[in-house]
């Protein structure tokens, strides 16, 4: 029997042995993009042992039940206090909130506006130039920093996915939702902006991918993307006098 010096040692000695434990069942998934159902790999991801849920699940109404299963395994896969930030389209957000609010709790809906000329939808005679953010967490939770709720990224980014997003965005939000070496998660990885995001700012990554072929196309992104030359916050933003100040800003990625 092991003998501690106090109560709190004890504590702090169970706290280090669950956390290498954590560790070491998420190993073989860190900083890699796997192939799957991520119905099915989320399975391998223990309880209350990602940090971070950043992830744009596809929009048509037959894939609405997605978001239910999102918010389910997100309140078991996260952290206490962490977050789920989601992509949700304009069409159904009303239902996509529904469902999200089942099993998480609702923080902010950020907005990601599009530089580009919109998308039409027909059936709401809408030209949409942004698309919702929507923050939920497992409890009561804060972003690292000061967080916009209005980004303005630089659009759709369609060379990896039909339906990709840009890096910028998703870089803005880890960065603003996460620190260094956190795990992010992202259960529908797409053409990987996910994880180039996380690399980019020293975050680990998670990433599942249903088709093999977009798989292999993020994961050879991952491994020609170019990192920054310097050791930077990537858009650490700060209010100073009422005033947001952008303290530091990376370029994207060479393509």
């Amino acid at each position: 029997m092991k003998l501690y010096c106090s109560d709190r040692c004890r504590k702090r000695a169970n706290r280090d042995k669950r956390k290498q434990e954590t560790l070491s069942r998420l190993q073989g998934l860190l900083d890699q993009v796997v192939t799957g159902d991520s119905r099915e790999l989320v399975k391998l991801l223990p309880e209350n042992s990602v940090d971070l849920i950043f992830t744009d699940p596809p929009y048509p109404k037959e894939y609405l039940p997605l978001y239910g299963w999102l918010a389910k395994e997100a309140a078991r896969v996260l952290k206490p206090g962490g977050f789920l930030l989601t992509y949700a389209g304009n069409m159904y957000l009303h239902e996509v909130m529904m469902s999200l609010g089942q099993h998480l709790t609702y923080f902010w809906s950020y907005i990601a506006l599009d530089s580009g000329q919109g998308t039409v939808v027909w059936p709401r005679k809408t030209v949409a130039r942004h698309k919702a953010i929507l923050a939920y967490s497992k409890g009561p939770g804060k972003p690292r920093c000061n967080t916009l709720d209005v980004w303005n990224g630089s659009g759709k980014d369609k060379h990896y996915h039909s339906w990709g997003q840009d890096v910028t965005t998703a870089r803005y939000y880890i960065d603003c939702f996460s620190r260094r070496g956190h795990v992010v998660l992202e259960p529908f990885t797409g053409g990987g902006t996910t994880c180039v995001a996380s690399k980019l700012i020293d975050r680990s990554f998670i990433g599942f991918e249903i088709d093999e072929r977009q798989a292999e196309i993020a994961r050879e992104r991952l491994a020609t993307m170019q990192l920054p030359l310097f050791d930077v916050s990537v858009s650490q933003l700060s209010l100073e006098e009422g005033s947001v100040v952008r303290e530091a800003m990376v370029s994207e990625e060479a393509s």
